[in-house]
């Protein structure tokens, strides 16, 4: 089953990351750094808030999980 989580680029721009196929995740003084099996991608997100989002639990009737950032979730 896929693991998403959404992460911004360093320009803002939102991107969807398959936790499944990431290698390493690295901190960065403005961010941090996701290595993946076909490259590496500069994002906005800290460390501390990417391990909460992959740790987030998520029901979907589809089987997927899509993790969002903690500020978007129903209150």
């Amino acid at each position: 089953m896929a693991h998403f989580i959404k992460l911004h680029s360093q320009d803002g721009t939102e991107m969807l990351f398959n936790l499944d196929v990431v290698v390493s995740i690295d901190p960065l003084t403005d961010g941090t750094m996701v290595q993946t099996r076909w490259g590496g991608t500069k994002v906005k997100e800290n460390i501390d808030s990417i391990l909460r989002m992959s740790r987030s639990p998520v029901d979907n009737a589809t089987g997927h999980q899509l993790l969002v950032e903690e500020s978007e979730l129903p209150h």
